[in-house]
């Protein structure tokens, strides 16, 4: 799924993608229910679709598909920036992977998710409902980093940083936050990621074990040339003088 041409020509929050604006249209109007139902008619409805660990007495199968839909009704802060988010990474994300593309990764990272985060809190006894499309955009994140891996991103609208090190940052935040356990959602969020990575790399360009041990041997080889130095064995402006010497 990589695309042949990684450098691609983009700006931030121009020119989205009409898949992009009916995504968008989509969570927001399912928010905007969820607002309703849960704030102004008291219908539990949200609980029926978030995903509950298997052996939960609110566990349903339909959950594995709507929970990616839905975000939680208390913060409507954080569902706002995660459609700031979306608007940033989407489009150019879509234009190199195209529509369909961009579609199976972003839903293959919401299936990674599910693959990872699920059976983890399983063995952690960790029962909390899960929902929202934050893996989703972890792994935008991350392919954006690994398609413009030198693209200059203000952070926070202030700070320049290069693209490939919000890709490496992302990862390595959301590990060490679920590590520390702040995040319980850390193992969902890897989860897709993970899944969104594998989808972007594709089976014929996943690192192999024997590329890794070239890339070792490789390494030692320039790590020995380092501990040569160079003596210019000349005396002089003898032309017949000896050449340089290594040590």
């Amino acid at each position: 799924m990589r695309p042949e041409q990684t450098q691609v020509t983009y700006q931030f929050g121009s020119g989205l993608t009409r898949v992009g604006k009916i995504m968008l249209i989509v969570y927001g109007v399912i928010y905007v229910l969820e607002l309703l139902f849960e704030h102004w008619f008291h219908l539990p409805v949200v609980r029926a679709l978030v995903l509950f660990p298997p052996g939960h007495p609110h566990f349903h199968v339909w959950q594995l598909v709507t929970h990616p839909f839905l975000h939680d009704p208390g913060s409507p802060i954080g569902f706002l920036i995660t459609c700031l988010v979306f608007y940033f990474f989407s489009a150019p994300v879509e234009r190199a992977l195209g529509a369909r593309g961009f579609l199976f990764l972003f839903y293959m990272a919401a299936l990674g998710a599910v693959l990872i985060g699920l059976p983890f809190n399983a063995l952690a006894g960790f029962d909390a409902p899960f929902s929202g499309m934050m893996p989703s955009l972890l792994a935008l994140i991350v392919v954006f980093g690994l398609m413009n891996p030198e693209a200059t991103i203000l952070l926070m609208f202030v700070l320049p940083i290069k693209a490939k090190y919000l890709s490496y940052g992302t990862v390595i935040v959301t590990l060490l936050t679920f590590l520390a356990k702040v995040n319980p959602h850390g193992a969902f969020h890897l989860g897709g990621i993970l899944l969104g990575y594998l989808v972007f790399r594709g089976p014929g360009n996943l690192p192999r074990p024997s590329h890794l041990y070239d890339r070792y041997l490789l390494w030692r080889i320039q790590r020995k040339r380092g501990r040569f130095t160079v003596i210019d064995g000349r005396r002089g402006d003898d032309e017949d003088s000896e050449g340089p010497t290594y040590h």
